[in-house]
């Protein structure tokens, strides 16, 4: 790919545009067009903020396609209100204070993070604990960082849900579920397979809460417990998947994860990990090669890796038959066994 000085310029800048918008949805900005197109002077008494800088803020939403405009009435299309409104269940403001709060400042601090290849969280939180328990002190930013993984993974789990036969297994276990997303479609389109999600302890009360407003308190079983440390349910469950979670570790702590996986599971049982793997050449995808930097300057060694590199942890964990799981999405599907217990990647 060749690149001229514009696309760099784009590059640099693009930062504008993803303020422009977290700043939009903080301010919660679209809701007010839920009934219909209004003025500048109508939305700033709304946001209660002074006409001018309201104005400058609509203009660019307008200039970016979010709003249309018609006279001195700006509109927000139909089409948009599922995920611009905050009272839709798609709705994107928890992805937009999530970066906002937490990948933002980070990345601020690139720089550093390339020459000490290490993360930076002491520097930008004044705090050396790990990423998911400063991430996780706070309710409302778990509620936030589950609701973000969630919205991330719908067209995965569509595509996982439409072509993989559940009904095959008794037992289905979801690491890493986010706002359990998967484990309730499971739960509509395989009616007769016991299900559980296994999740840490800081994130199983705002889980357990989620499933029951949603009808699903008593279906799905919400289960404490510590891939890392190997605290995980034993031998009942003969599918287990572990949701875009092997990429906030460093290789060999990737390899003590599966490795607890495999003790836990049934012989003859099946391993499910979904990732956003790198090209085998490292050649790209984009997303995931910025998705690496993301995970440098936020985790203790977590990086992304190609599909190979990811097969062969499985392999050093003791699974057997590894293989890869193609579904239409930015996630892939990785699958073993150990022994007789199968892997998917």
């Amino acid at each position: 790919m060749t690149l001229n000085k514009q696309d760099v310029v784009n590059h640099m800048m693009g930062f504008f545009q993803a303020k422009a918008v977290t700043s939009a949805l903080s301010l919660k900005v679209f809701d007010h067009f839920k009934k219909g197109g209004l003025n500048a002077q109508q939305v700033a008494a709304k946001i209660a903020s002074p006409v001018r800088s309201t104005e400058q803020l609509l203009i660019a939403l307008h200039a970016m396609g979010y709003l249309q405009k018609d006279g001195d009435m700006y509109v927000l299309p139909e089409e948009h209100h599922a995920f611009l409104l905050s009272d839709q269940p798609l709705w994107l403001g928890w992805l937009g204070r999530h970066i906002d709060t937490f990948l933002y400042p980070l990345w601020e601090q690139l720089p550093e993070a390339v020459k000490t290849d290490s993360n930076q969280r002491e520097a930008v939180f004044g705090d050396n604990r790990s990423w998911f328990d400063i991430l996780y002190q706070n309710p409302d930013d778990v509620a936030d960082f589950q609701e973000f993984l969630g919205k991330f993974a719908q067209p995965f789990i569509e595509g996982f849900v439409n072509q993989y036969d559940f009904s095959q297994h008794r037992a289905f276990l979801d690491i890493g579920s986010g706002i359990g997303s998967l484990p309730i479609a499971v739960a509509n389109a395989f009616p007769d397979v016991k299900l559980a999600i296994c999740e840490l302890p800081q994130a199983s009360a705002f889980l357990r809460d989620k499933l029951g407003s949603q009808g699903y308190g008593e279906r799905i079983d919400v289960v404490e417990g510590d891939v890392i440390k190997g605290y995980l349910p034993i031998g009942d469950f003969d599918l287990i998947h572990l949701g875009w979670m092997l990429h906030d570790y460093a290789p060999d702590t990737q390899v003590t994860i599966l490795r607890n996986i495999y003790n836990a599971m049934p012989e003859g049982g099946r391993f499910i990990a979904s990732e956003t793997p790198l090209n085998d050449d490292k050649s790209g995808p984009e997303f995931t090669a910025l998705l690496s930097l993301n995970m440098l300057v936020s985790t203790d060694g977590g990086i992304e890796s190609s599909t190979s590199e990811y097969l062969e942890r499985f392999k050093q964990a003791g699974f057997s038959n590894a293989r890869i799981l193609e579904i239409p999405s930015l996630v892939c599907s990785l699958w073993a066994k150990k022994q007789r217990k199968e892997a998917l990647c």
